[in-house]
């Protein structure tokens, strides 16, 4: 079969009728729309036929190889690509050297998405939920009523954190605050973490370790960033499996942060 049949196209069609009939065929058998194994399989091919076809110079050089009858005049392939060639049916219908990973393995991709579309909506819920709870943080009076010092030593030095339990929870800090200290804790209302806190009787206010600080924030920034990619219908499916990956990891990183 040759990309212009994967595409139900004449061999003269106009780049025009090319984008129209992809455009049609990938909103039919995209996998957000059909769980139909065959037209997730579809699916891949018409997309690396397009992508010849779309290329006037690739194009050219593949209608070089088509002789009458529409059949494709291949070269002799090596054996482990006549074994792939053999394994994926609509997915290798073409010349390997234009088979994209996910097309290679449609079926292994198909369930991987499956698989990892549920997380990648966990994390914008999360994301989301963090940056309204962020915003929707106030500041209140706490008493201190225990206190628990780690020193932690590096090659660069050493420095101390202290968990400092109160009426209303617990925050880090890198200073010491004494037991009965009152102090003025910027608390968030969903997840109940410290955004900042300064002892009543002292302006300045001291940095407290928890999600919401420095760095810290790139974790589920990035991971905003990630999910939202890997939702995107218009990116490439290799790249939807990178980015979704690289979403996953980071939602381990950034729910690791908020428990520890």
């Amino acid at each position: 079969m040759t990309h212009y049949q994967v595409l139900e196209l004449p061999e003269n069609a106009s780049l025009a009728e090319i984008r129209r009939s992809y455009r049609r065929l990938v909103f039919i058998t995209h996998p957000d729309r059909t769980p139909d194994p065959q037209a997730h399989a579809r699916y891949f091919a018409i997309n690396a036929a397009y992508e010849v076809l779309s290329d006037p110079s690739r194009r050219v050089a593949y209608d070089a190889n088509i002789q009458p009858g529409s059949k494709l005049a291949r070269p002799a392939w090596p054996e482990r690509a006549r074994e792939v060639a053999r394994s994926t049916a609509w997915a290798t219908r073409f010349e390997p050297a234009h088979v994209p990973f996910t097309v290679r393995h449609a079926k292994a991709y198909a369930w991987t998405m499956r698989l990892l579309r549920p997380l990648l909506l966990v994390s914008l819920l999360l994301c989301a939920s963090l940056t309204l709870d962020y915003f929707l943080a106030s500041e209140n009076t706490e008493t201190v009523v225990r206190n628990e010092t780690t020193y932690i030593y590096t090659d660069q030095g050493s420095y101390q954190k202290t968990v400092h339990e109160t009426d209303r929870g617990t925050f880090t800090l890198y200073n010491d605050l004494p037991n009965g200290a009152r102090v003025v804790v910027r608390r968030t209302p969903l997840l109940g973490i410290a955004v900042s806190a300064r002892p009543s009787y002292y302006q300045r206010e001291y940095p407290i370790s928890s999600i919401y600080e420095g760095k810290k924030k790139l974790l589920w920034l990035g991971l905003l960033l990630m999910a939202a990619l890997g939702l995107t219908p218009q990116l490439k499916n290799d790249y939807r499996l990178v980015v979704s990956v690289a979403a996953v990891l980071l939602l381990v990183l950034t729910a690791f942060q908020i428990l520890l």
